[in-house]
């Protein structure tokens, strides 16, 4: 994954919302204000208590080609 790409940020895994890639480091994805962890594609929020397993999460990415 690199920036620039698109992806998909499914919500609650129904909900498609497509983003852009905006910063890659060695273990997370941004796109805009939102992080990811780069292994697994979950959502990380720290205020939430989301993150890759063993945390729970309430979105993840993909990409755009599937």
């Amino acid at each position: 994954m690199k920036v620039g790409d698109k992806v998909v940020r499914w919500l609650a895994g129904q909900i498609p919302m497509p983003l852009k890639v905006t910063k890659v480091t060695g273990t997370t994805v941004e796109c805009g204000p939102w992080t990811f962890d780069l292994a697994t594609g979950a959502e990380i929020d720290e205020d939430l208590g989301w993150g890759p397993p063993p945390r729970m999460t309430g979105s993840f990415i993909v990409s755009e080609e599937g």
